[in-house]
């Protein structure tokens, strides 16, 4: 599985399948004539620990967000973590429901200027 890039809006990038391409043949050169039949793009939602966010709104309105970028990885287990919490066995549910996690200084005004600004700097930090 390979990440073609980050977007900063929820649109997937023109470009998608020619960048995953190239960053799979970067790592793996004998797959450059292998098809590509899936692909999607979005905005990755990340928290400001980094960690999921997983909790209840009610007794039985559970939400599950926040993958910070490892979605592919973690909605399965996710998905099982919840599963079982629906079904009447919460503990696992409840040790991430209890990771604390704060809002983002700054508010909806400064979130995305923020995000743009910390991208491009962990980006030119890859590149050196």
């Amino acid at each position: 599985m390979f990440g073609a890039g980050e977007t900063y809006d929820a649109t997937t990038p023109r470009n998608l399948i020619e960048r995953m391409r190239a960053r799979m043949t970067g790592v793996f050169p004998q797959l450059a004539g292998v098809g590509i039949e899936y692909a999607w793009g979005g905005f990755v939602d990340v928290t400001m620990n980094r960690a999921p966010d997983l909790g209840r709104i009610a007794g039985n309105i559970y939400y599950v967000q926040g993958f910070s970028g490892h979605g592919l990885v973690f909605a399965g287990m996710a998905g099982k973590i919840l599963a079982d919490a629906i079904a009447g066995d919460a503990s696992r549910f409840d040790v991430f429901s209890r990771i604390p996690h704060r809002r983002f200084p700054g508010g909806k005004a400064l979130r995305t200027r923020a995000l743009v600004l910390g991208m491009w700097y962990y980006k030119l930090r890859e590149l050196i």
